[in-house]
């Protein structure tokens, strides 16, 4: 009877208990992320459509039963679901969509997770990127990423940087990487049309196992840039709102530039100048003393402004931003303005099987450029005027156009040459306009459970529109006149110029592809079949018009263009016009295997057919194969729980670099350089019209690249993660001079050869939580990187190539060393006997007239050995800090700007360094400045007197900030605020004198000084 009670009464609780699991009840809980709770949390019930959102202190309550799954999703996190339980209490923390990012790993036409990465890789995410003050997104990754050196080397707004990644592996081919945005392989000269806002990642392709992907374009790696775009899920919409506004101010040189007495003394002792002759009395008589800095440079401003909305459902998501720039430079007459517009969708059937993605951005700028930077042109070069125009001028006296003309006629040689640029900035003026329409799809379906078709169609549209005016009788019009320096209005000839330069650009690529994905136990099989058709074509026309009237001139509109007369042919326009194209027609195969997670395999396959090469020639293979070992995985590490990660990755291949001639994506594309072409040249005889001819390499074809690299992944205590990679990089078949038999027409025949360049290297990137508490997160992040270039195999001139650059410097690139290495005198100070210069000969001894036997390879290089960045992370509840720090190691330049103050041949004429007034003299001989009157100063030039080390340390952005807590927004429409104030390049350290230590020059001649910029911030979600 007692066990039959028994019976029953268990049978009773558990349909008690089956009920009462049934029954609905009320569960509350805590949405919160690293800084606290976060409020419009959704949170809904799983199939249903029953959901709240959390309130202003990151609380919710709902009804569920047990065994209903809790779904949280917000914009910017990563969704999160959470079963019901016993307890009615669920809290919830939830992450950055940018943390979780880390964990996966886009690949080119892979994506993978971090755990499954084979290649060498490198990602920053949308929170370092957005929200910067640079005007060009490629700016703000200096000091982000190891191995990947990114120069700016010049101030103008918008301007394109260099990026070169694990060394240069060319010496006359191109260096840029290639860039990809949402897929496409695309034109990226320069980014002044893409907002930096709409960029949800950036990954960095470096070892052959990634670049492979792209065959003859993976050499120098690859740049994926993804765009943002909502996860698909509960229906979800938010809006976003920033804005930042910033000064901007000039970073000055640390020359010891002479004031103008000092000026005035330095002439007199020279004897040239208006110093010449003066007396002491005299010179302290004088009260001018300009710096004509402040006449050319100016404090700027920048404003930012970017709205965005994220919608999303269950089979559908869109995001859309608009954004507009205004960035004036710190050089006058120079800036930026851009307007952007983006619209991301993507979705999915019902049932799934089909996917699709459409990214369309569309973005327009106008950009006034300082021309004629970095040149000798005196009187267009804004920057010489301002650092060396003589100071007992004062900018007052300018009277205009005519009068400065007068004055250049009048006076001393260049004297003149800061009024010549102070005319430029009234009667010049120049703009670059740009269209840019981005259009990236992804399409994608199904068929079974192991195979998916897609494809992919991209198109970019790319316009500029160049103008630039010299108004009618400026001084430069009066100067180059046919009847110099008589004005049109009293009498003289239609002087002036305007030249309109129209480009268009249209890329194509289509893709198609065919993807087997399949899991057989404890192995995963991925592989795909593709084709891919890439198109570029570009139009270019320009037109030049000689003759303005200066009554009807009006710039950029065509008025006052002086018509053509049979009696002076000068007033008729000139143009030209031009149409390239380059055609890429590509098949791959990729293929990836995994086992039980502990061990993966990769192998890449591509076919590239090239129209820039013969037809005979024109087809190449690449290929990589790449393998990890997830050592975290096996048994033997079950006690090593210190260990969340051990992966050891290693990989093989090749790729190519099918732009052999720098420039442009179409630099040698007309001429092709494997045929013989002829041009017309004008007065080759007795005046008349010729053809030049130039011999063609019939076998051209691109320079491959071989790598191999061995990383180790690693992440420990649950603090400390990283990466170390060694590579060895060799690029062979480089495309230079070969030397060629006289009869044949011409000393030398440019085409593939036996040289080759390697890089050979180590990366290492670190970061390490040093604090981790509830409300405190501080972390500490290092990058560096190690490169040792070397250049072997060339046969011709002993092995050497000798180069000299635009300001007359000589380098030489030898086997057993690197790539353009300043080849010059070793220079060894000054004889004390005379005031001359010494330098050491051949055989280490002193001498005062070296000769070209003496010239001594320096190893030396303008190319970092090391590079990388450093920094820190920091929250604290509400508030936040960061700071990047970036340095340079082992790097030299030669200082051009230097070598102007002590040249005494612009004495009289320009500026000088205070040091000349320790010139050597009979009276003054311990001293390190040569005699004004030394006999073998044009010898400085051929020396290392002015190569400077351009090693430097550099603050590149620090910013603080202040997130407002939800409880003050309750009652408003405001779900997160967000004020921050940073700044960028705010000081360097360094030996460098000049305006920038950060140059990708050799030699540095008056560039646009990069400024500093401090911002201040807003950024709003509702």
């Amino acid at each position: 009877m007692r066990s039959k009670f028994k019976w029953i009464f268990s049978l009773l609780m558990a349909l008690s208990m089956q009920f009462a699991f049934a029954q609905e009840r009320t569960i509350t809980g805590t949405v919160s992320d690293a800084t606290g709770p976060v409020p419009g949390v959704n949170v809904t019930v799983k199939g249903t459509k029953v959901g709240v959102q959390t309130n202003f202190d990151g609380t919710y309550s709902i009804k569920a039963k047990t065994g209903d799954v809790l779904v949280y999703s917000f914009v910017g996190m990563t969704d999160t679901s959470r079963s019901v339980g016993t307890t009615n209490v669920v809290n919830v923390s939830m992450q950055d969509s940018a943390k979780v990012l880390a964990e996966v790993v886009v690949q080119g036409y892979r994506t993978g997770t971090k755990k499954s990465a084979i290649a060498a890789v490198a990602t920053v995410a949308a929170a370092t990127i957005e929200n910067r003050p640079n005007a060009n997104v490629v700016n703000t990754l200096q000091g982000q990423l190891a191995g990947v050196n990114i120069t700016s080397s010049t101030g103008q707004p918008g301007a394109k940087s260099t990026v070169i990644i694990r060394g240069y592996g060319t010496i006359n081919g191109n260096t840029d990487p290639l860039y990809v945005i949402d897929g496409f392989p695309t034109n990226a000269d320069n980014f002044r049309s893409i907002n930096p806002n709409d960029i949800e990642s950036l990954t960095v392709l470096k070892d052959a196992a990634a670049t492979s992907q792209y065959g003859n374009r993976g050499s120098n790696g690859v740049i994926l840039i993804t765009t943002k775009r909502p996860a698909l899920g509960e229906a979800k919409s938010s809006f976003r709102y920033s804005s930042n506004f910033g000064v901007i101010s000039l970073q000055n040189p640390k020359y010891d530039y002479a004031n103008a007495n000092e000026t005035l003394r330095i002439e007199r002792n020279f004897g040239n100048g208006r110093g010449a002759g003066l007396t002491d009395a005299q010179i302290n008589a004088n009260t001018t003393d300009t710096d004509w800095v402040n006449v050319f440079f100016k404090q700027a401003t920048s404003v930012t402004h970017n709205l965005s909305f994220e919608t999303s459902s269950e089979n559908m998501s869109s995001f859309t931003s608009f954004g507009y720039t205004n960035q004036d430079g710190v050089l006058e007459t120079t800036g930026l303005q851009r307007f952007n517009l983006r619209n991301n969708t993507g979705g999915k059937s019902a049932n799934g099987k089909f996917t699709y993605q459409v990214a369309t951005g569309f973005g327009y700028s106008k950009n006034n450029e300082a021309t004629n930077l970095g040149d000798g042109a005196i009187n267009r070069n804004y920057v010489l005027g301002a650092f060396l125009g003589l100071p007992y001028y004062s900018p007052d006296e300018y009277q205009g156009s005519a009068w400065t003309y007068d004055l250049y006629n009048n006076t001393p040689g260049l004297e003149a040459t800061p009024f010549m640029l102070i005319d430029k900035l009234k009667t010049y003026d120049q703009e670059t306009s740009e269209t840019r329409v981005d259009v990236a799809t992804d399409f994608a379906y199904k068929v079974s459970k192991d195979f998916t078709l897609r494809t992919r169609v991209n198109g970019l549209f790319l316009e500029n529109r160049f103008f630039q005016a010299e108004f009618p009788n400026s001084f430069n019009a009066l100067l180059f006149s046919s009847t110099p320096g008589v004005s049109s209005l009293e009498g003289g000839n239609f002087n002036g110029i305007e030249d309109i330069n129209n480009r268009r650009e249209f890329n194509f690529n289509n893709l198609y592809q065919v993807a087997f994905n399949k899991e057989i136990g404890k192995h995963t099989i991925n592989a795909s079949v593709n084709y891919e058709y890439n198109f570029a074509t570009t139009n270019t026309d320009n037109q030049r018009q000689r003759g303005l009237d200066p009554i009807f001139f009006v710039p950029d509109t065509g008025a006052g263009y002086v018509n053509d007369n049979a009696a002076n042919d000068f007033y008729g326009p000139t143009g030209n016009a031009s149409r390239l194209r380059n055609d890429l027609l590509s098949y791959f195969a990729l293929a990836d295997y995994d086992f039980n997670n502990k061990y993966g395999l990769s192998g890449t396959f591509r076919r590239d057919g090239s129209s820039r090469f013969d037809k005979d020639y024109r087809w190449g293979n690449f290929w990589s194969i790449g393998g990890r070992w997830n050592i975290d995985e096996e048994a033997f590490m079950d006690n090593a729980t210190f260990i969340n990660q051990l992966k050891l990755r290693a990989s093989i291949g090749t790729t190519g670099n099918q732009r052999i001639v720098n420039g442009t994506v179409f630099a040698g594309v007309i001429p092709p350089a494997f045929t013989n072409s002829y041009s017309l040249t004008n007065n080759t005889y007795n005046g008349g019209q010729g053809y030049g001819f130039n011999f063609g390499f019939p076998e051209a074809q691109w320079e491959v690249t071989e790598q191999y690299n061995i990383g180790l992944d690693f992440d420990m205590f649950k603090r400390l993660r990283g990466t170390i990679d060694f590579y060895n990089k060799k690029t062979i078949d480089l495309f230079i001079d070969i030397p060629t038999s006289a009869a044949f027409g011409a000393t030398t025949l440019r085409g593939n050869s036996d040289a080759d360049v390697t890089n050979r290297g180590l990366e290492l990137n670190l970061a390490y939580d040093l604090i981790q508490k509830e409300d405190v997160l501080l972390t500490l992040r290092f990058n560096g990187s190690y490169n040792k270039n070397t250049v072997g195999g060339i046969k011709s001139n002993n092995g050497q190539i000798i180069t000299t650059d635009t300001a007359g410097y000589t380098f030489i690139t030898q086997n057993g060393g690197s790539i353009f290495e300043p080849y010059v005198y070793k220079y060894l100070g000054v004889n004390p006997d005379n005031g001359n210069l010494l330098f050491e000969d051949a055989s280490g001894n002193p001498t005062e007239t070296p000769t070209s036997f003496d010239r001594k390879a320096t190893g030396k290089n303008f190319v970092p050995v090391y590079q990388g960045g450093f920094g820190f992370d920091f929250q604290y509840k509400g508030f936040f800090a960061a700071s990047t720090f970036t340095y340079v190691l082992d790097a030299y330049r030669f200082d051009t700007d230097e070598e102007n103050l002590f040249d005494i041949g612009n004495i009289g004429q320009f500026r000088n360094s205070r040091q000349m007034l320790n010139a050597w003299t009979s009276t003054n001989t311990n001293t390190d400045v040569p005699s004004l009157d030394a006999t073998n100063l044009p010898s400085t030039g051929d020396s290392d007197r002015f190569l400077r080390d351009a090693s430097y340390l550099r603050l590149r952005n620090a910013q603080v900030g202040y997130r407002v807590p939800a409880k003050l927004l309750r009652g408003t429409f405001i779900n997160s605020l967000a004020f921050t104030l940073q700044g960028e390049n705010l000081f360097t350290v360094t030996k460098w004198k000049g305006f920038d230590a950060e140059s990708n020059r050799t030699s540095d001649f008056y560039q646009y000084p990069t400024p500093k910029i401090y911002t201040f911030g807003v950024d709003i979600k509702f």
